[in-house]
């Protein structure tokens, strides 16, 4: 009896921790640093799986911009997109799709956008299966880049 109930309680822990592990399999994250600083993303990778993301997808919805826990951005300096001050903090990242090829960034502290940033479109020279999300240095400042499929979307961001 002693031997069927630690099977049992093994086979519940097992079973407990392996939704948790899969998942963080599922996630990736790009970091920079900037001086001082530390920017991070942190997304979920979904597959494309022969679909399309223009079928996922109409003009004026927002993505998700990964899978299963938000994506998230955080950094211990702050940052300028564009015109726009982004204080050091963590955000939830979402994407805009304005019209085919036509992004935009979302950056949101509690329900509110903080910024609306224009990304750059581009096809991508491979494709990518999963999405991936990279923060490259770029002069001063830095870059993000998302690549998923066939298309590529970027912008670039100063540290203050």
């Amino acid at each position: 009896m002693k031997k069927l109930l630690f099977g049992i309680l093994f086979l519940g822990v097992v079973c407990s921790v392996l939704p948790t592990s899969l998942q963080a399999q599922d996630r990736g994250e790009a970091t920079l640093t900037l001086g001082a600083g530390k920017v991070s993303v942190d997304y979920g990778r979904p597959s494309l799986q022969g679909r399309d993301i223009y079928s996922l997808l109409k003009p004026g919805q927002e993505w998700r911009l990964g899978s299963n826990a938000p994506t998230t951005l955080t950094t211990d300096i702050d940052l300028k997109f564009g015109d726009t001050l982004v204080k050091k903090g963590k955000y939830v990242l979402r994407a805009k799709l304005v019209e085919k090829e036509k992004w935009l960034l979302l950056i949101k502290q509690e329900d509110t956008v903080v910024a609306e940033v224009p990304l750059a479109y581009a096809q991508a020279a491979s494709p990518e299966e999963q999405v991936t999300i990279k923060l490259e240095k770029q002069g001063d400042g830095g870059k993000f880049l998302l690549q998923w499929g066939t298309f590529t979307a970027s912008t670039n961001f100063k540290k203050i």
